[in-house]
């Protein structure tokens, strides 16, 4: 059995509740496609569903969670499945997190780097939706 190469990097995101909820929904109104692409210049590529969709609740647990699943790229296209999760929970700020398989211990590092670098990209964009003025008011 081989060994699986997980990559995982998780962020916060500094927004209020209905902050997220309006990002959330610009985010899926400005990707036409239902699909956004950031290309991270030498790091790689991240492509995502921008519809997040509700994870049921764990019994006993006061996190939210909702999901989309995405595409992570290396510099040199080696391409991976991902999930990306965003986690809410009551008087904390929300958390996105990036789960990839990277399935070669060659492509764990650069993954690693891209996904970091895509999930910067998603929470600056997240950030920005979520606190134009039209936004919040």
């Amino acid at each position: 059995m081989a060994t699986r190469e997980l990559v995982q990097v998780s962020r916060r995101l500094p927004l209020e509740p209905i902050a997220l909820r309006v990002a959330l929904l610009f985010l899926a109104v400005d990707a036409i496609s239902g699909s956004r692409r950031w290309t991270l210049g030498p790091l790689g590529a991240l492509e995502l569903h921008t519809e997040f969709v509700p994870l049921p609740a764990r019994a006993g647990e006061s996190t939210r969670s909702s999901s989309t699943r995405g595409h992570l790229s290396a510099p040199d296209g080696y391409t991976v499945d991902t999930e990306i999760r965003l986690t809410t929970r009551d008087g904390g700020d929300p958390r996105l997190t990036l789960r990839a398989d990277a399935r070669s211990p060659r492509y764990r590092e650069e993954l690693t780097i891209a996904a970091r670098a895509g999930l910067t990209e998603l929470a600056e964009e997240l950030r920005f939706f979520g606190t134009r003025q039209h936004a919040v008011n």
